[in-house]
């Protein structure tokens, strides 16, 4: 079979192709439609999931520092309301402590406390009379202490306060950082005396390990925006934004009621975003494998058919080169819809050599009809020469009427057989129509007496000759028909938008109400009148579906012809 190809020589993509290209399309489209939705939908449950389990472990971290603050807060309570350490501090601020017994004691209170509590790296006492006791656990020193005796006293107004430190102590080589929980040393026996502030110094590292939620994720201690807790001490002592990496971590913050200090989870997400590629590389896997799959099912499935279309064109190809022998045959189990093409096919191939015998028979016949219309022509100008030398003979033997009956006669075969079938004005079809009333009233005894109401406009309209005529002639031949009276004919023409209206009205005998159904219906049979017939016909045939006409008739008073014909430019008069 020939290939197909287009007029700029270019080859015609094939309708494999496009069915492929097609099923492709319908068949991704959903496809794409239900990834991006998928892999959303996956994408907003992960974050959420995420945002979920880091809230989940912020709140269990801001439970872990409220119970490790709890402890050393009770700690701290049983310090400050035992009777020892109240009666030293006391007799201390009251200059009873000559013999530094009471500071001994304190002193020795304050190591046992510090070396019973893991974490308490060192306890500051600020009296009221101004003196400082403190502990050193880091170098087990109560008297002299690079940093214990120089811890700032913070101002309590509520039970307890929280304060970090941005710069470690330093002890053989080792840094360590502190937080730090004061609170006022008050008289049980009376609440309005003030003793002095106790400060507990806090391994900050101790803290930190509390708060961590696993691996992956870092939790960092701030006041103020500043770090005073973290994983690294590298970064304590750093704002928070500097220590920020938003575009490889996700951070979620709460405040610690109890202690004020801001909790904030910093949370690595490659492992999340890793999760994500791996996602979306095993879609594309999946989609690609469909698209294999389709591609090869498609190919299965449009085999059959593809070669039906193809037998179809190669008999087609053979019905063009005359070979019209040509006959189809597919596959017994094919669907209803092929034995159709196969079985069309066949039926128009068979037909069309039917048809194209009786063309040449028509043709053969129509020659010898010529012929046979050659060998009989008359000449039309040999009849109306002859019926002119009769209207003369008429004239000069004073027969007038039939003088005029020979003129109109020849008149009208002039109108008749010149360009027949072709068009003429308004205005010539009635003066035609003027000469046929003639004849016709020379039968009748009397002629109808033609009344027009024709704008002079409409005058140059085009119409196909004869139309009126068949209207014409039942007035005469029914409407007229018996009738004593003055036969009258009433025509008229309006023009209503796009159409021209003509009317056509009698005052003859009129139609009964049945035979005035029939002849409007167009699908009833009008034997008997078949000059209806044929102008409904030719009114399909020369306008359209927009021409119309419909009868209008009451017995004994009218009959009236209602006309419609569409008005374009062809039907104008050429000027």
């Amino acid at each position: 079979m020939k290939k197909i190809k287009s007029l700029r020589g270019k080859k015609i993509k094939s309708l494999r192709g496009r069915i492929f290209v097609d099923i492709m399309i319908v068949a991704m489209f959903p496809i794409l439609i239900f990834a991006i939705i998928s892999q959303g939908s996956l994408r907003a449950w992960q974050k959420n999931d995420l945002q979920e389990r880091m809230q989940a472990n912020i709140e269990n971290a801001d439970r872990c520092l409220d119970i490790q603050l709890d402890k050393y807060n009770a700690i701290m309570f049983d310090l400050c309301t035992d009777d020892v350490v109240v009666e030293a501090v006391e007799n201390i601020n009251n200059n009873n402590d000559a013999m530094e017994v009471n500071t001994s004691k304190l002193r020795h209170e304050l190591s046992h406390v510090c070396n019973r509590n893991q974490g308490i790296e060192g306890i500051t006492i600020f009296l009221a009379n101004g003196e400082v006791i403190f502990y050193d656990k880091q170098n087990s020193l109560s008297i002299s202490s690079d940093w214990a005796g120089k811890v700032h006293c913070p101002e309590v107004k509520k039970e307890q306060v929280y304060q970090g430190q941005m710069q470690p102590i330093v002890v053989n080589d080792k840094h360590t950082y502190l937080l730090q929980i004061a609170r006022n040393l008050i008289d049980y026996r009376d609440i309005h005396e003030k003793l002095g502030t106790v400060v507990f110094s806090i391994d900050e590292q101790l803290i930190s390990d509390t708060l961590q939620v696993g691996a992956n994720a870092n939790t960092y201690l701030l006041e103020r925006n500043y770090v005073i807790s973290a994983p690294s001490v590298a970064k304590i002592g750093r704002t928070l934004d500097s220590v920020k990496n938003t575009k490889k971590n996700l951070y979620v913050s709460k405040v610690n009621q109890k202690s004020q200090f801001t909790i904030c989870i910093e949370r690595d997400i490659s492992t999340y975003r890793k999760t994500m590629n791996e996602q979306v590389g095993m879609l594309i896997g999946v989609a690609f494998i469909a698209f294999l799959v389709m591609i090869f099912l498609s190919y299965i499935f449009t085999r059959p058919y593809i070669y039906v279309i193809q037998s179809v064109g190669q008999g087609f190809h053979e019905v063009e080169t005359g070979n019209f022998e040509t006959r189809l045959e597919f596959w017994k189990r094919a669907p209803e819809e092929i034995k159709d093409i196969e079985f069309g096919f066949n039926e128009m191939v068979e037909n069309l050599d039917n048809l194209i015998n009786q063309v040449k028979q028509a043709v053969l016949e129509q020659k010898n009809a010529e012929l046979s219309a050659l060998e009989a022509q008359i000449d039309p100008h040999f009849l109306y020469n002859t019926l002119d030398s009769i209207n003369w003979k008429a004239i000069e033997n004073e027969q007038y009427d039939i003088s005029s009956m020979l003129v109109a006669l020849a008149n009208i075969l002039r109108y008749t057989v010149d360009n027949a079938g072709g068009t003429s004005t308004l205005a010539q079809e009635l003066g035609w129509l003027k000469q046929y009333m003639v004849l016709q009233g020379t039968r009748m005894g009397k002629i109808p007496v033609i009344e027009t109401d024709i704008p002079e406009e409409l005058f140059g309209f085009q119409i196909h000759k004869l139309l009126l005529q068949p209207f014409v002639e039942n007035s005469v031949k029914y409407g007229f028909y018996g009738k004593e009276e003055e036969c009258v004919l009433k025509i008229s023409a309006r023009q209503m938008e796009y159409q021209i209206h003509i009317q056509i009205e009698d005052n003859g005998n009129g139609i009964t109400q049945d035979m005035l159904a029939k002849i409007n219906d167009e699908q009833s049979d009008m034997k008997g009148h078949l000059g209806i017939t044929n102008v409904r016909k030719r009114l399909k045939l020369y306008y359209g579906e927009e021409a119309m006409v419909y009868f209008e008739s009451e017995e004994h008073l009218y009959t009236r012809v209602h006309l419609f014909i569409p008005m374009t430019d062809e039907h104008q008069e050429v000027q």
